[in-house]
């Protein structure tokens, strides 16, 4: 595979220092090791090298992460492998194109995220073995190159800075993700039911839950969240007190939508609208907010019911 609440990334330690930003995205290794080291003594890191994590609100709709890396030394380091190894994830994400920093410089990468999993306990020490890592089970950047005028790569571990926690987020999130897809599927649709005509147009976002087969989970869906673009008919949010079994019946939860505001600007404002928040907790424990976007189709159709109820054309 070739080579994201919203984080800024963070300003560079000195004025003077560059930052570039690199868009081709690093592949991924799922559940991977590092590859190994030719040489059995490199040389360490240079002085200066330091490695952060961050995302960006387009880069969580992405599942992307960005790598933030600087040298703050005196020497210009070539860098040919990178690797963010994650092991609560159960993956090395990795990016081999080669990085150039000059002295006083930095860099984001951007790497694609796996599909959304949760490593075990067990799996997460494995991982953490297989790369022995420095922390227990922490997350870790390793990198590999070469400084200017040497004659050698250097290899070495950067415990990374994340001001944000965005990898807990991640992880997080990714683990109730797993979490309720062993429960059911939660869907939104293709496409906006609408009855009627302008400002009296009503509209329906038939979500749909279809429960797995078989299975010793559960799973509560306590609320579905209003967003800056739509609300519910009867208020803000969708009060549901939904509970879903292994081997319940599929079912379609109607939610009755409107415009959460009417001004001039609210479509060309949106950037998250037409994603919904559900509340869900499940049997093991975890609990937070899963997102669902809309498709293509039925963000187009909810931009055309907002205009047409709002009468904004």
């Amino acid at each position: 595979m070739s080579g994201a609440p919203t984080s800024i990334a963070s300003p560079p330690r000195r004025a003077a220092r560059s930052v570039a930003v690199l868009v081709l995205l690093g592949s991924l290794a799922a559940c991977s090791a590092p590859s190994p080291i030719d040489d059995p003594d490199p040389p360490p890191l240079p002085e200066g090298l330091s490695a952060g994590v961050q995302q960006g609100r387009l880069d969580v709709e992405a599942r992307r992460i960005v790598v933030h890396l600087e040298n703050a030394g005196p020497t210009p380091v070539s860098i040919g492998r990178v690797e963010l190894d994650v092991p609560a994830l159960g993956a090395v994400l990795e990016y081999t194109d080669v990085v150039e920093l000059s002295a006083d410089d930095a860099i984001d990468l951007r790497l694609e995220l796996p599909p959304p999993g949760c490593a075990s306990d067990e799996e997460a020490g494995d991982a953490d073995a297989a790369g022995e890592s420095a922390g227990d089970g922490e997350p870790v950047v390793r990198l590999k190159g070469r400084a200017e005028g040497a004659t050698r790569d250097f290899v070495g571990e950067l415990a990374p800075d994340d001001p944000f926690d965005t990898l807990p987020r991640i992880v997080a999130g990714d683990c109730l993700e797993s979490s309720v897809g062993e429960v059911a599927t939660i869907s939104m649709p293709e496409h906006l039911r609408v009855e009627g005509a302008g400002a009296a147009q009503r509209a329906w976002i038939d979500v749909a839950v279809d429960p797995v087969d078989s299975g010793d989970g559960s799973l509560e869906i306590s609320l579905v969240r209003g967003s800056t673009l739509l609300g519910n008919e009867a208020g803000t949010d969708w009060p549901l007190e939904l509970d879903v079994m292994p081997g319940d019946a599929p079912s379609v939860v109607p939610l009755a939508v409107r415009p959460a505001r009417c001004d001039p600007h609210v479509l060309a404002d949106d950037k998250r609208g037409t994603i919904l928040a559900f509340v869900v907790e499940t049997g093991d424990g975890r609990s937070g907010m899963i997102d669902r976007p809309s498709s293509d189709g039925l963000k187009a159709e909810l931009y055309d019911y907002v205009t047409e109820r709002c009468e904004l054309q």
